[in-house]
């Protein structure tokens, strides 16, 4: 019986010029098809007809406080998704060959990572030299004086309201002074992961990437203050919490060249094969990016079961750091009425400080250490 990468690969006719499936060969027996990881993905299905919905409504959570991780998750999916009270009409089979084709492009050479803005080689190179102890600041200026952007990205950093400076900061020298080595790779981080949440080629990544990356931001420094707190590299926690969410962007670019419209799909069933497949995602791009094994495991090991246990402590801070943002992303958007006095019953102390801070906006890369 043919694989379900050979059925997926064969249904939709690869090829297509100017498709991500370009270059492939058209075949009709799917008994011939054979998949390696040098193989092209097939064109991307084309979506029926929508029907849009009204405003989703906010969520007021009055159930068990144990239970809320799951509530969040899925409140914050449907107002990442822009899902309205009433679900549209949607073809289960178009959501079935969406999942099928999200497999097949984590399972390609490319792992998706052909879909966005790659993190440039020289944003690498720093990351690990940042990591050096025995590094100079001249060592740091000499490789991101090859990229003038990178250079403008650092100082348009530096004299943001969030570092209070007196006078406006013109030297790459002065900046790498002000920022020091820890903070330095921080920013380069945030620097690196901007495009891929800034490049919205469609009406999906239009609705969901600010949210998306807005959160990840919050993520990222939840992830820091848990780290320092939990024996675990809070640089490291902090890049797995940019990263986690990459892959939500690439399949989200999917649905923008599926000529579909309206409401991303938002079944039980659709919205946990989603968030596995774009979770598999980020890890897989996570590795073609050279990305620190321990950044990938962490991302690996994130369960859709929020009562599921993680054993690896970088993993756990990653889960705890993500249900704080989305929290916090959605009582700041209004989307969400709980009562933080019973939430603080269920969090530790540095946990409800994280989501005191990120709620009342006082952590920032410029003040987190």
């Amino acid at each position: 019986m043919a694989s379900l990468t050979s059925r997926v690969l064969a249904f939709f006719k690869l090829g297509s010029a100017g498709q991500i499936g370009q270059g492939a060969t058209v075949l009709s027996d799917v008994d011939k098809v054979t998949v390696t990881k040098t193989s092209e993905v097939p064109d991307i299905p084309t979506a029926p007809d929508d029907v849009p919905g009204r405003p989703l409504l906010v969520n007021e959570y009055d159930g068990d406080y144990v239970a809320l991780p799951g509530f969040v998750e899925l409140s914050f999916f449907n107002w990442m998704a822009g899902k309205s009270a009433e679900n549209p009409a949607r073809a289960e089979s178009f959501e079935h060959k969406i999942i099928d084709y999200l497999e097949v492009l984590e399972k390609s050479e490319s792992g998706g990572a052909n879909q966005i803005p790659r993190v440039p080689s020289v944003m690498v190179e720093l990351l690990k030299r940042t990591h050096e102890e025995n590094v100079t600041d001249s060592e740091l200026s000499r490789i991101i004086t090859k990229d003038v952007v990178l250079v403008a990205a650092i100082l348009n950093e530096v004299n943001s309201s969030f570092y209070k400076v007196n006078k406006k900061v013109t030297e790459l020298s002065q900046a790498l002074m002000m920022l020091g080595h820890n903070r330095l790779r921080m920013v380069l981080a945030k620097i690196s992961f901007t495009p891929v949440f800034n490049d919205q080629v469609g009406n999906y990544t239009r609705v969901a990437a600010t949210k998306l990356w807005e959160e990840s931001q919050q993520r990222s420094l939840a992830c820091y203050l848990l780290a320092k707190q939990s024996g675990v590299d809070p640089f490291m926690a902090f890049l797995a919490g940019l990263m986690q969410d990459v892959g939500i962007i690439v399949a989200l670019r999917v649905f923008d060249r599926s000529n579909s419209s309206g409401d991303l799909p938002t079944s039980d069933e659709f919205r946990t094969a989603f968030l596995e497949k774009s979770m598999a995602l980020s890890a897989r791009i996570g590795q073609i990016w050279t990305l620190p094994e321990v950044v990938v495991s962490a991302i690996t090991q994130q369960s859709f079961d929020k009562t599921a246990t993680i054993p690896e402590p970088m993993a756990q801070v990653l889960r705890r750091a993500d249900f704080i943002s989305k929290t916090c992303m959605l009582i700041n958007a209004g989307q969400l009425s709980l009562d933080l006095n019973k939430l603080g019953t269920t969090l530790t102390k540095t946990e409800m400080d994280s989501l005191t801070a990120l709620l009342n906006g006082q952590v920032s890369v410029a003040n987190i250490m």
